[in-house]
């Protein structure tokens, strides 16, 4: 029903209007009644209401000037205004202000009913295109979020400064500059849901649908968090049964009221809502976006360190000693050199340069091992190997959680290492098929974001020259066509709905603008967009 407001000042002429016509079979019902303009304002002012009929001369304040009041205030309203004959120089006045038809009284009933018709097809068109451009903007919205969350990740994988300028690029494009200021306080906060024993008979963790409902929680308590604005949530598939918080403050002191807020607050909604225990890792504060890596790792050393079993805990990451947090980019720079080299020697010698240096206090040692088994396992997931053990560092008081010193750290690293460099070696040996395969699947998955061949070329730990003849012999494509392929072929499934702008297609799918878009659809459809759009045809 669309909600209809009549003014004017004879309470006649408005009971005459109501029993007119049958409102409801129009889909129309008469919601509020005003004797003058300024009355009808108020009205205007607490309910929504989508038609107005007035008179034009009334006390108080005209309907003349009660149409300029709703052309400035309420645009959408439709008005239709109510004039005798001797008035009509006012309609002209009304018509020139906006009105959208007008009635001579007294009022014919087939004239209103008409007038009704032809507004009910403009209300209805109205908000069918509202409720379009609300699911476009949503699409848009759910989009951005899922691209900033696999940028972030992408951020925490990346152990390559060179890569921290394009990173920073799109950040930027996704609106996620406030989070890349050198001088910003940032701090991680990693929470992970136990299940009671015997809380679910068939899925003991909790299953789908459970998890689902944890990270909508989480996401839900980020957004009504006191300082919303400062926080950003996240879910890695990696760990399901964790969420990710990244936390922003001005200076030290704000950012610790902050995560033991959130912290809090999460741990208490998580019993509160789904009666399940919560546990907290707390990262080290950190500054700038070039630590982002370094943060979360502390955030997840942290959690490692909780106790075992079903019991809600809030830990708090204590500072690694300064020496070993200096030396660690450059050991890991060598570790994965070593990995992708498959060079077991190298890999085994770096680390044991640093865990027998017997220079390092036990959480010293602890946070080295927890920091290669991470690198390990990124390493397994690029390669896609399946290797159990550089997956122990997601579990609290498993194997890698006793090797606190260097004579037991040795023989355990190198022996994962061992497994991976020999995955490495095999899936090189098969002639890079799973690598291109990979390849596809990521760019199937990431279409949208900015991709080359030589940032896949460092994300898969491949040479660029290399990849780009392997890619082409395995595909019979180029790289760069293979890409546009894909992205046209997603732009042509969209421009089915009629009512999505070609400027969001083309944010959607990867392309600068619509004006390339329409360019390269035309180069490898034979038509524009829009000539598509009405006449889908095949690629040419």
């Amino acid at each position: 029903m669309y909600r209809v407001l009549l003014v004017d000042d004879e309470i006649e002429i408005r009971s005459g209007l109501k029993l007119k016509i049958d409102w409801a079979g129009h889909r129309f019902e008469v919601s509020g009644e005003a004797q003058d303009g300024r009355e009808a304002l108020a009205l205007l002012e607490q309910h929504r209401y989508d038609l107005v009929l007035t008179d034009i001369r009334m006390p108080i304040m005209s309907g003349l000037e009660l149409l300029k009041q709703c052309a400035e205030n309420y645009p959408r309203v439709k008005v239709i205004v109510l004039s005798g004959y001797d008035d009509f120089h006012f309609v002209k006045a009304a018509l020139q202000c906006g009105a959208r038809d007008y009635l001579l009284k007294p009022v014919v009933r087939s004239e209103l009913t008409s007038i009704l018709a032809k507004l009910r097809e403009e209300l209805d068109s109205e908000r069918e295109a509202e409720s379009r451009h609300d699911t476009v903007q949503h699409q848009l919205s759910e989009s951005r979020t899922i691209l900033r969350e696999q940028l972030l990740m992408e951020w925490i994988g990346n152990d390559e400064e060179e890569r921290v300028p394009e990173l920073k690029r799109e950040a930027g494009r996704l609106a996620m500059d406030p989070w890349m200021e050198d001088d910003l306080n940032m701090q991680f906060i990693n929470v992970e849901y136990r299940v009671p024993e015997g809380r679910f008979e068939q899925h003991p963790e909790g299953g789908g649908l459970f998890r689902l409902a944890f990270q909508l929680l989480c996401r839900e308590t980020a957004q009504q968090f006191e300082w919303k604005d400062s926080v950003f949530a996240f879910y890695y598939r990696g760990y399901p049964q964790m969420m990710h918080f990244l936390v922003s403050a001005p200076d030290l002191g704000e950012g610790e009221l902050r995560k033991e807020a959130l912290g809090k607050q999460i741990q208490s909604h998580i019993h509160r809502y789904l009666r399940v225990e919560a546990v907290v890792g707390i990262g080290e504060p950190f500054l700038g976006a070039s630590s982002i890596r370094q943060g979360f790792l502390s955030a997840m050393l942290a959690w490692s360190q909780s106790q075992s079993g079903v019991v809600s805990q809030i830990v708090s990451s204590e500072p690694s000693p300064e020496t070993f947090a200096e030396i660690f980019p450059d050991v890991e720079k060598r570790l994965s050199l070593a990995l992708e080299n498959a060079d077991l020697e190298s890999f085994s010698g770096t680390v044991e340069a640093v865990v027998l240096a017997g220079r390092y206090p036990l959480q010293g040692v602890a946070s080295f091992v927890l920091r290669v088994i991470l690198l390990l396992d990124q390493a397994a997931r690029r390669h896609r190997l399946v290797i159990p053990e550089t997956q122990e560092w997601m579990f609290p008081d498993t194997a890698w959680h006793q090797h606190r010193n260097g004579a037991s750290a040795l023989p355990y690293l190198t022996g994962i290492a061992s497994q991976v460099i020999e995955g490495i070696r095999s899936t090189r040996v098969s002639g890079g098929v799973s690598a291109v395969e990979a390849i596809r699947r990521y760019i199937e998955q990431s279409y949208m974001n900015e991709l080359s061949l030589t940032l896949l070329a460092d994300r898969f730990h491949l040479n660029a020259t290399y990849l780009s003849e392997l890619f082409k012999k395995q595909t019979g494509t180029t790289f760069s066509d293979y890409l546009t392929q894909v992205r046209i072929g997603k732009a042509a499934e969209l421009l089915r709905d009629p009512q999505m702008r070609l400027s969001d297609i083309a944010e959607l799918v990867g392309f600068a603008n619509a004006s390339y878009l329409s360019s390269v659809f035309k180069k490898h459809y034979g038509v524009s967009p829009n000539d598509y759009r009405n006449h889908p045809v095949a690629p040419s």
